[in-house]
């Protein structure tokens, strides 16, 4: 795995990213602090672009019908590697899936390429997205349809683990809302005037989790309940929440969905209730580039990171960046920013991602992510063998389906 790429390229992206680790350090603290779920972005999309900004970027906001989505370009000409930001957190649990620091190690990364650039007289592009709502929404899927990484010859983004690893597995996904609707009645002195919409939901409930037994290791389901009643005096007249089915390809998940919708529905005649079961934004399996992937395994030890042994589609969860790389080749390596077993979506890891550690590492991804796509920059055999790999992966697309609401 060796590379024609000078190594005063590789020198001039460390010294970028150290040049700006303080200013990337202090607006992951920012946006952190502001915990902003999807589509609701609105400041931490304004102090990212504008840091990426004054960093020489052009910067697009708005982009593909979403107030806080943006795209800042640097370059007209050449090669064209693109890094994606994440920024949104958590409902009721705040950043901790650690998108403060993908938010900053993208920009860090593009920032630090585009410099190292300049300074070596190198035609090139450098693109960095903000794109929001990986959480739920699926922010990137939009920016797919519109085209937006069509012509890239590589995607990079990274994200906090408990782990590192140059290769990162995501499971296709589908994201559901459901609403049973009865009757409310006196639960003691008239019940029979009323229609449970909380009996429709657990037989739903029972019949995903007796589903579960029949299905392939790979795949997953699991949702929770909004409302389910008001007083435990009144029949239950109105139930809803939120489910996710995942499988590792999105033909089995396809055929998963059959039979989930089928679940509620049977669930609805059973107990007389109106079932309204909205199949919101569908997440694609994430296809990692075994050429990209080879190039994070040099840089990793490069920055005086080791990989931790990683079994494939072992704790795996899934991604919306699974839709970039159908569109280009595309890599989501994962960088450790705590012990093994804190893992993401936990009251832990959020701490993790404000920690010392967790900004060590950010700062180091976006060094390593410079350097990958320097490679792709400069080497025209790895971005040639880069396309190669990404060509013989199966190529399709679906169509959006998702509420932006």
């Amino acid at each position: 795995m060796t590379t024609t790429v000078p190594v005063e390229i590789h020198q001039a992206i460390h010294d970028a990213t150290s040049a700006c680790a303080d200013e990337l350090v202090s607006t992951s603290r920012a946006i952190h602090a502001l915990a902003e779920i999807g589509f609701e972005e609105f400041e931490s999309s304004r102090i990212l672009s504008g840091v990426i900004e004054r960093h020489g970027f052009q910067v697009d906001r708005g982009v593909s019908g979403m107030p806080t989505a943006f795209v800042a370009r640097h370059g007209n000409t050449g090669p064209h590697v693109a890094f994606v930001c994440e920024y949104d957190a958590l409902r009721g649990l705040g950043h901790a899936c650690g998108h403060n620091l993908i938010a900053t190690s993208s920009a860090g990364a593009g920032i630090a390429l585009a410099q190292s650039l300049v300074r070596n007289d190198v035609h090139a592009r450098v693109t960095i997205v903000g794109a929001p709502a990986e959480e739920g929404g699926g922010g990137k899927i939009p920016l797919c349809h519109d085209g937006l990484f069509d012509d890239c010859d590589a995607v990079l983004i990274f994200h906090p683990s408990d782990r590192t690893a140059s290769v990162q597995y995501a499971l296709a996904c589908t994201h559901w809302g459901w609403t049973f609707r009865g009757k409310a009645a006196h639960a003691a002195g008239n019940p029979d005037h009323g229609i449970n919409a909380l009996d429709a939901f657990v037989q739903a409930y029972n019949g995903v989790s007796l589903w579960r037994q029949q299905l392939r290791d790979d795949a997953r389901v699991h949702g929770f309940i909004i409302e389910g009643g008001t007083a435990p005096n009144i029949i239950p007249e109105l139930t809803r929440g939120e489910y996710l089915t995942r499988a590792r390809d999105g033909e089995y998940l396809r055929t998963m969905n059959v039979r989930f919708r089928a679940i509620f529905e049977a669930a609805a005649q059973a107990t007389g209730c109106e079932l309204q079961l909205e199949e919101r934004e569908t997440y694609l399996d994430l296809r990692s580039n075994a050429v990209l992937a080879e190039r994070a395994s040099l840089h990793l030890a490069g920055v005086g990171l080791e990989e931790d042994q990683v079994l494939p589609w072992e704790r795996t969860g899934s991604t919306d960046v699974g839709d970039v790389s159908y569109a280009a080749p595309t890599l989501h390596p994962e960088f450790a920013i705590a012990d093994l077993g804190i893992g993401p979506h936990t009251h832990a890891f959020r701490e993790a991602a404000l920690s010392q550690r967790g900004e060590d590492a950010m700062l180091r991804a976006a060094e390593v992510l410079a350097r990958i796509g320097a490679d792709v920059i400069l080497d025209a055999d790895v971005r040639q063998r880069v396309r190669g790999s990404f060509l013989t992966q199966p190529q399709h697309r679906t169509e959006w389906t998702g509420s932006r609401e």
